[in-house]
């Protein structure tokens, strides 16, 4: 999940450019880590004046395992069996395009049923409202932990998105193994 810095068409193209990176980078195979260090790099030596900030997250559901780092973005969240949403710590380092590097990739349980949550600021943040604020009303949400994917992500839209208009962008996904 990623979001570029800023708005309008320029933005959707530096967002369109950094997609098409990640995927090159990510076809050598690296580790998560790896992935947006190289990406940070270049993404740098493009000379864009468009950070953007980013969560990989890499699945292995042989060994129900998952794989964060982050650039800068916010915490990946899970829904837990009881449907509460629980923040899942991922160390954050500093947005693409800083040259800055310095990512970390810690590993997480993936167990089949348990739901992931990834999202972007526009979710999350609003004027005049502290973010922390706002991730407190994103983990006391309860969504249908039985339900469709289709049906956790419109709980959790109409709660966090009243009649669904935010200030900013908002893109959120929503992952599932199966047993």
């Amino acid at each position: 999940m990623g979001d570029v810095m800023g708005h309008g068409v320029e933005a959707a193209v530096a967002m369109s450019r950094y997609r098409a990176m990640l995927r090159v980078v990510a076809a050598d195979g690296l580790p998560p880590h790896a992935m947006l260090e190289r990406l940070d790099e270049l993404i740098t030596r493009s000379g864009t004046d468009r950070p953007a900030t980013c969560l990989l997250v890499l699945a292995d559901p042989e060994n129900g395992e998952c794989l964060y780092t982050s650039a800068g973005h916010l915490p990946p969240a899970v829904l837990a069996a009881d449907g509460k949403v629980g923040l899942f710590p991922v160390p954050v380092g500093p947005p693409l395009g800083t040259g800055f590097g310095g990512y970390e990739t810690v590993t997480g349980c993936c167990t089949p049923g348990r739901t992931l949550l990834l999202y972007t600021d526009g979710l999350v943040e609003h004027r005049e409202q502290d973010v922390d604020e706002w991730l407190g009303r994103l983990t006391r949400q309860r969504l249908p932990s039985d339900g469709s994917l289709e049906d956790q992500l419109a709980v959790l839209l109409a709660g966090l998105v009243p009649g669904g208009t935010a200030e900013d962008d908002v893109a959120v996904m929503a992952a599932r193994l199966a047993p």
